[in-house]
């Protein structure tokens, strides 16, 4: 007795479809892994251990690039201002999560070569800004932009520490994942 042929080829076409909605979602998993390049100026520059690039063994991002990303505010004051502005940017765990940041330790370095290692827990605990606009408007490199790393220092008085003012890296050029 031969096999019945139409089972064998709904059998054939189930698989074959299902094969085809594989191809499909693991070329959409790695298309979602994939980070355009920038298309102005480079204003951040991640390295170390990442698993998401668009250059050889980086993540560059220009301010467009940071503010698609997931935005967040908060109204703080700082040891270096006299007065309570409301800044908006990116969450560093965000940006972290984006490139696919696999290390456990953050050194954050500005544009004068100044550093400063994060701790690891900070930017899980707290909402750590990379702070790209001040009262609405882009942040300048004169006035500690274009990226200022923040803490909301004025909603958690725990964190206004010495220690977290090192951290609170201003004109913010890379972060090396570690």
């Amino acid at each position: 007795m031969l096999p019945d042929m139409s089972f064998l080829r709904g059998i054939f076409v189930r698989s074959l479809a299902c094969f085809c909605l594989l191809v499909v979602l693991v070329g959409g998993a790695r298309a979602a892994d994939t980070l355009p390049s920038p298309e102005g100026t480079v204003v951040l520059s991640v390295t170390g251990r990442i698993g998401v690039t668009n250059a050889e063994g980086r993540a560059d991002f220009d301010l467009a690039m940071l503010g698609q990303l997931p935005q967040h505010e908060f109204n703080t004051l700082t040891p270096w201002t006299t007065q309570v502005h409301r800044y908006r940017g990116v969450l560093l765990r965000d940006l972290l999560d984006r490139v696919g940041a696999e290390g456990e330790r953050v050194r954050a370095t500005a544009l004068n070569q100044y550093h400063a290692d994060l701790p690891p827990g900070v930017a899980s605990d707290y909402p750590l800004l990379l702070a790209t606009h001040r009262d609405g408007e882009p942040m300048r490199v004169r006035d500690k932009g274009p990226i200022w790393i923040l803490l909301p220092l004025s909603d958690h008085p725990e964190l206004n520490l010495k220690q977290h003012h090192e951290m609170m890296v201003w004109q913010l050029r890379t972060l090396d994942i570690r």
